[in-house]
């Protein structure tokens, strides 16, 4: 038994083990208590028990930044799809392929801070894309990309997918080329078209990719999209743009109320396991029902 606890493979675990200690679970209890506080760092922080969460709660604000937090995963299918395309387009023997590889890997190494500035420039009231379309004579599609609360979400969707359009290419290229190119070679020979070899063969083989890389853009949405947002927009017009992660800072830096942001804090990261078991369940679902029909 000591010998098993002592292995080689678990050990290498220790080191991963502690990181996720220190740097997750001790703050998130740390912060789950304070959420039952009227905390305020240095000063006297009454127990005020649910009075946060039903606060919270019973905010329209709240509920508007949930509404967006659920519009920006209707970018996830782009996220997923576009590269997943790209990947097995380049695949197909392109000349230069791995040259486009390289070009479409670039914004990935960029700050989002950076290009958020860039775009926030570019797609500004008076910024160089609105005057180059009046210029052209189509100034009746100059609009007001980030100050139009119809149009920020989807703008923000987009610029998001360039950020991350490369890095999902590379990661789609290589779980195509690590699968056996004998089995496209006798789809052709079988004669297999394009999308054929796609959705039969690709497709297959590359699901658990898909699969991760669809986990981790969901997961992204509710941990990665504060720099987009606070260059961008600032949470705004309004509210419009608002993520959970944004409002947690806002909520605990510009206003102050502590108490409350740790009660956000608390919600977001609820969210974000719900998201995660999602995509633990759900397969797991789909393959019990799928292996109960073919065994019946």
């Amino acid at each position: 038994m000591k010998d098993r606890l002592l292995s080689p493979s678990l050990l290498l675990l220790v080191p991963v083990v502690v990181l996720e200690v220190l740097v997750f679970f001790l703050p998130l209890i740390f912060i789950t208590i304070k959420s039952f506080y009227d905390w305020e760092p240095g000063a006297a922080s009454p127990f005020v028990g649910f009075s946060n969460y039903s606060t919270l709660f019973g905010q329209p604000e709240f509920w508007q930044v949930v509404r967006n937090q659920l519009y920006y995963l209707l970018g996830v299918p782009l996220w997923v799809i576009a590269p997943l395309f790209v990947a097995y387009l380049l695949r197909e023997h392109v000349r230069f392929a791995g040259t486009f590889r390289t070009i479409y890997f670039i914004p990935a190494v960029m700050s989002p801070a950076i290009v958020g500035l860039v775009f926030r420039s570019l797609l500004a009231s008076d910024g160089p894309l609105d005057a180059s379309l009046h210029s052209i004579g189509l100034g009746f599609l100059a609009k007001p990309w980030l100050t139009d609360a119809a149009l920020v979400k989807p703008v923000i969707i987009m610029l998001v997918l360039w950020g991350g359009f490369g890095t999902g290419v590379l990661i789609f290229s290589a779980a195509l080329n690590a699968v056996p190119q004998e089995i496209f070679e006798a789809s052709r020979i079988d004669g297999a078209g394009f999308w054929t070899e796609f959705w039969r063969i690709a497709l297959p083989n590359i699901s658990p990719t898909v699969l991760l890389w669809t986990m981790f853009q969901v997961l992204s949405i509710f941990l990665f999209m504060f720099s987009w947002i606070f260059v961008l927009t600032n949470g705004g017009p309004g509210l419009a743009s608002t993520t959970m992660d944004f409002s947690v800072y806002q909520t605990f830096i510009t206003f102050g109320f502590f108490g409350a942001a740790a009660a956000e804090s608390v919600v977001l990261v609820f969210m974000i396991i719900l998201a995660a078991l999602a995509f633990v369940v759900i397969p797991a679902l789909v393959r019990l029902a799928l292996s109960r029909r073919a065994s019946g």
